[in-house]
């Protein structure tokens, strides 16, 4: 394959890779002059609104036709000085605490089910409310819990408890035991 007598060949440098060169004296002496710098574009003012865009890119806005249908009043616009809503917990932290409460509440149940069962099985045997009563004591006590608007999210979280209680570990287990 032939060299192309165009490619700089390695040993010389690239004319664009060399060291920037001295201006010769005749191009010294000639003025030109420096680039000039973009003059900067005048900034509305800050309280001027921005025309609004016109032709294809013009996004689409609602009509407003009056009040909704019904009569229903239009709500006020936002109001600062209305006063914010009370601190606490909402509605979800506490169903997420009922539920710990709940399960806690269950393994004490189940001990004292079964403290419940080996003491009744040395007298006549089990019986079904022999057997349930604390769970049965847990759900009552959430029920109460639901008429109080401060527990009403805890006492929904032991009644989830209480209900998933039933129906994977007791129903199964006293089906079991005969009951």
């Amino acid at each position: 394959m032939a060299p192309d007598p165009e490619e700089p060949k390695p040993e010389e440098p690239a004319p664009e890779e060399s060291a920037p060169r001295e201006p010769a004296p005749d191009e010294a002496a000639s003025p030109v002059p420096p680039p000039e710098a973009p003059q900067p574009q005048p900034q509305p003012p800050a309280d001027a609104t921005p025309p609004p865009p016109t032709g294809a890119t013009a996004p689409m806005s609602p009509t407003p036709y009056g009040p909704p249908p019904g009569g229903a009043p239009v709500p006020p616009p936002y109001d600062p000085s209305a006063v914010p809503p009370r601190a606490g917990l909402s509605t979800g932290a506490g169903i997420g605490i009922g539920v710990g409460i709940g399960c806690g509440a269950h393994v004490v149940a189940g001990v004292l089910m079964l403290a419940t069962l080996f003491i009744g099985s040395n007298l006549q045997g089990p019986a079904f409310l022999g057997i349930t009563w604390p769970f049965l004591l847990v759900a009552l006590a959430a029920i109460v819990m639901l008429f109080f608007k401060k527990t009403r999210g805890i006492a929904i979280g032991i009644l989830i408890v209480a209900a998933a209680a039933w129906i994977v570990v007791l129903g199964p287990c006293l089906g079991m035991v005969g009951i």
